[in-house]
């Protein structure tokens, strides 16, 4: 599929734009969207990975028309979204609950990594590793509504920019240049993100050794943990504090359609919702796993260098699931699953079966998947994965996004 950035031209304000015309690489070889796994076999027979150009962030899925079909049911005046507690419960619930965790989880690996720092030890390197899964499996679980601020302020991409491209981490290590959380606050996203610090934990091929680890690495991985940690907390203070004299993003959401600039109706911010959704499906299925398995190349998963790509696959889809029924983890609220079933019963649970049919099928994929990737005995089961998941994708699209249009 062709990559879409999204320009945000305002919080709660996006256009699409092919990546080509914001002068993204056009040196990668073509997606192979449409390929067998025989096809793809033969561009990279080997499997090997390729190295590709970085800086591409993620949450990028085309999603551009989706919902734009005749609407199956045409609702009357009564029916049409006017449920403001959904959008209350979505950022009490959901978003600053998820964000709270993240930023408690971002501080957790920060202070890991400045115990590895000081006493560098097997035990002490695998608990940061361990600190990093983590804090990643919740920013990957926020990835369904990772609008407003997170995209507005470059939030997302400072936390989350990938593909990484190694060579611009290799060239702060190889620049001499002091490493404070200071400095580092100030490198480019690609820098100073999750994917800078697993590069420095795990290595290319989860393979670094103790022994590996140089005195600049560590010095690079103490400034990162705390400009990390800063960042989630940023975040989550961007709904409900407010951040760059800024008012805090909640009290903007939950006034949509009474004074809210950002969204002037309820229907509005519930479609910025199902929006979020339909990227999220839409970028796991056809970008994150999708484009690595066209191109048969390991080095397009995004989480490679941890070999940590299905656990964060999975978290992808359970974001999701948040997002549509209201609720972070163990936290209940209302969300879009009520509208919809008090419209249609049927649809919502084929929706909620369509999605837990996803997870079981991500599930069946043998991990780490940047090992089973080429392997022929897996790609019934990855084929099977990214199926479900567009299933769960045009359902969504054809049968709910209308509702919220009407």
């Amino acid at each position: 599929m062709s990559r879409y950035l999204k320009l945000w031209t305002g919080i709660g304000l996006y256009v699409l734009v092919s990546g080509a015309a914001c002068g993204e690489s056009q040196k990668d070889p073509p997606v192979l969207s449409q390929a067998s796994p025989q096809q793809a076999a033969q561009m990279n027979p080997e499997c090997r990975p390729i190295p590709v150009d970085g800086g591409g962030e993620g949450g990028e899925g085309g999603e551009e028309g989706a919902g734009s079909g005749r609407p199956a049911v045409v609702l009357s005046p009564e029916q049409r979204f006017q449920d403001r507690q959904i959008l209350i419960d979505f950022a009490d619930q959901v978003v600053i609950p998820a964000y709270e965790q993240l930023a408690a989880d971002t501080q957790a690996l920060s202070q890991a990594i400045q115990a590895f720092v000081q006493d560098p030890n097997s035990q002490t390197l695998q608990a940061a590793r361990q600190a990093w899964s983590v804090a990643r499996l919740t920013w990957e679980e926020s990835e369904a509504f990772a609008f407003g601020p997170a995209a507005s302020l470059g939030l997302d991409a400072d936390l989350d920019e990938w593909p990484l491209n190694e060579v611009e981490v290799l060239e702060v290590l190889n620049s001499g240049d002091p490493l404070t959380p200071e400095t580092v606050a100030e490198l480019e996203s690609g820098q100073k993100g999750f994917h800078a610090v697993a590069f420095l934990l795990f290595g290319v091929d989860n393979n670094k050794s103790l022994q590996d680890f140089t005195e600049r690495d560590r010095e690079y991985l103490a400034a990162l943990g705390p400009v990390l940690a800063d960042t989630a907390e940023k975040l989550l203070k961007s709904w409900t504090e407010g951040v760059q004299g800024l008012p805090a993003f909640r009290e903007e959401w939950v006034k949509a359609g009474e004074g809210s600039k950002s969204y002037l109706t309820l229907q509005a911010a519930a479609e910025e919702i199902a929006q979020g959704i339909l990227s999220m499906l839409d970028e796991l299925g056809k970008v994150k796993i999708g484009e690595a398995f066209a191109r048969q190349n390991p080095f397009l998963l995004e989480s490679r260098f941890a070999h940590h790509s299905l656990p964060e696959f999975q978290a992808n889809l359970r974001s999701v699931q948040y997002a549509y029924l209201g609720g972070f983890r163990d936290r209940k609220g209302r969300g879009l699953s009520q509208f919809v079933r008090d419209i249609n019963p049927n649809l919502d649970s084929q929706i909620q079966s369509e999605l837990q049919a996803a997870a079981v099928a991500l599930q069946g994929i043998p991990d780490p998947i940047e090992k089973s990737l080429c392997d022929a005995n897996a790609r019934g089961s990855i084929t099977a994965a990214m199926e479900k998941i567009e299933d769960a994708f045009d359902n969504f699209a054809r049968e709910v996004v209308p509702l919220l249009q009407q």
